[in-house]
């Protein structure tokens, strides 16, 4: 469940937070008499607000205990060659050492009680229904349950129970922690920092900086330091978890084994949690290739909110999937005719699909050691009248009518592509990896912006870089381009060389054989030369979704397969 805004029903004043913080000090004391139990269960059942500060305070106190314990008394790694069957996990500690820890321990001990109550501080009951926490963000193989509907990527969930026939899925929380739950299992999802594993694996990924996520299991609650960690329940509720980054505190789920002390591990290091009572905890091997951690990012997820009847003039129609890119004839010349084009086929289609659909648009593409060459005749009623200032409007040129071409030169990377500007998370509400980041940055992912400024007669070039679009140049030194009217007025035709140099690989340019990407924008523009008044998408990637602008994710580009 979402957590709710601070409003004046439920939000925490000052002397309640006060209040709060005295009650958990007193609980992590082992001080908590009946009336504080149910005073503190009060406040929590407050709302969000309430539950939120218990968390944070709550993952202070384990931390600060359990450093205190270890400076005095610090504890022997586990082994991997320890028996796995009830070997003695944690060695004594003796003398004094033991003395002086004793009180640190004793609030150690505490945390495993105050763990169980924490089960308030997630939302539950009605009050989690309809506010969705997380969104499917990627599947694998999925076999959902008898009786269950499958889950799709850009679906939105709600708190509550996720059961699977086998497959994976990853969930992305609200608060950008990653979730990774591979069936056959069951998960109930608390809220966003807590969830319940009655059977199964799930791999949980904290962003930077956050921490405070419980994992509980029949028998054991593992809570999250700011970590990448696993836990798998298997057949007899046996619990076992594995840490691959940072640390967890672990818990008996037992209220009668609450005063036992938490255990401790950190990363690269894996037990297993029996389910008898009383039962000691013994060490693993760690196998970091045992769960699942991250799922191919096989399609991106869709945008949601346009209505079927837009789709596909927002984002269409794309009848082709690839264009080829031949080798361009000696001695090219930039002017218009295209009668160096004639044995390089590229795509040709109509905005709505019909022969006789005014807009039209056959487009061509040819390379050679030097440059890039685009060339494209367009059937437009009303052509060549943009506007758009190239001095001050750069950035809009394809509003008033023009071609935009996206390109990969990155022979690295080959196709799909991949790479998302930031609206894609924002408007999705997820968030990015450290992967996803970096990919964003690629500056050899290039969009090109190519229109006639009908004021000055001018054919214009705006380059964008990377998915950020952090670097634009307008009208850079180097490129050729023109633009020649119909006879008829009812259409035009372009030519355009553009430098390798101008799109970051004049060191390593495509060369025969490769299939990098690429895609097609056809816009036109209404009479003013102002504003877009329709768009065709052309060469597109048909196993992405339709409903994902092409300037968001390159995975959505189309084959350019150089010849």
């Amino acid at each position: 469940m979402n957590a709710r805004p601070d409003t004046p029903a439920n939000a925490l004043s000052q002397r309640e937070h006060d209040e709060l913080s005295a009650l958990l000090n007193a609980l992590a004391d082992g001080m908590l008499s009946e009336a504080d139990e149910r005073r503190l269960r009060e406040l929590l059942d407050r709302g969000e607000p309430a539950r939120r500060v218990f968390r944070e305070l709550s993952a202070l106190h384990t931390v600060l205990h359990w450093d205190y314990a270890t400076l005095l008394a610090p504890a022997r790694p586990l082994s991997s060659r320890s028996d796995e069957h009830g070997a003695n996990w944690w060695p004594p500690i003796r003398g004094a050492a033991a003395f002086l820890a004793a009180a640190a321990m004793a609030g150690a001990a505490t945390v495993a009680a105050w763990m169980l109550i924490a089960t308030l501080a997630g939302p539950r009951g009605p009050a989690a229904a309809g506010r969705p926490i997380a969104i499917v963000t990627q599947t694998r193989f999925l076999l959902p349950a008898e009786g269950e509907r499958p889950l799709a990527i850009g679906q939105p969930l709600d708190a509550g129970r996720i059961t699977l026939g086998g497959g994976a899925v990853e969930l992305t929380l609200k608060n950008g922690v990653v979730v990774v739950f591979e069936g056959p299992g069951e998960i109930d999802l608390g809220g966003e920092l807590s969830a319940t594993l009655y059977d199964g694996n799930v791999v949980v990924r904290m962003p930077e900086g956050k921490s405070g996520f419980v994992v509980r299991t029949p028998t054991t609650h593992v809570l999250d330091l700011g970590t990448e960690f696993a836990v798998s329940v298997g057949e007899g509720n046996v619990t076992e978890v594995q840490v691959y980054d940072g640390a967890v505190i672990t818990s008996p789920s037992r209220p009668q084994e609450a005063i036992r002390l938490p255990r401790r591990l950190v990363a690269g290091e894996a037990a297993r949690f029996p389910s008898a009572p009383h039962a000691k905890p013994a060490a693993m091997n760690f196998r970091p290739e045992r769960f699942v951690r991250t799922l191919p990012a096989d399609v991106g997820i869709p945008q949601s909110g346009t209505p079927a009847s837009e789709e596909m003039r927002h984002y269409g129609p794309a009848r082709q999937a690839a264009i080829a890119v031949h080798r361009a004839p000696a001695g090219m010349t930039i002017d218009g005719h295209l009668d160096e084009w004639a044995d390089a086929p590229g795509f040709s289609g109509t905005h709505d699909g019909s022969p006789a659909c005014p807009e039209r648009a056959d487009g061509r593409m040819m390379y050679d050691k030097e440059c890039l060459y685009i060339a494209a005749h367009v059937g437009d009623r009303m052509p060549l009248r943009s506007i758009i200032d190239p001095e001050i409007d750069a950035a809009w040129g394809w509003r008033g009518g023009a071609v935009q071409v996206r390109v990969s030169t990155d022979r690295h990377m080959g196709w799909p592509v991949r790479g998302n500007c930031g609206s894609y998370y924002t408007q999705r509400r997820i968030a990015p990896s450290a992967e996803q980041e970096q990919a964003a940055k690629n500056p050899k992912l290039t969009h090109l912006t190519m229109w006639f400024h009908a004021p000055t007669k001018t054919p214009c070039l705006t380059i964008n870089y990377s998915m950020l679009f952090n670097e634009t140049v307008v009208n850079p030194p180097g490129f050729q381009g023109v633009f020649v009217p119909d006879a008829d007025g009812k259409g035009y035709t372009m030519e355009y060389a553009i430098p390798w140099s101008l799109l970051g690989c004049d060191d390593d340019p495509p060369q025969s054989g490769d299939v990098l990407a690429a895609v097609w924008q056809v816009i036109w523009a209404d009479a003013t030369g102002r504003m877009r008044r329709e768009q065709m998408v052309e060469i597109r990637n048909p196993d992405e979704p339709l409903t994902i602008n092409v300037w968001e994710r390159a995975a959505t580009w189309g084959r350019a397969e150089y010849r």
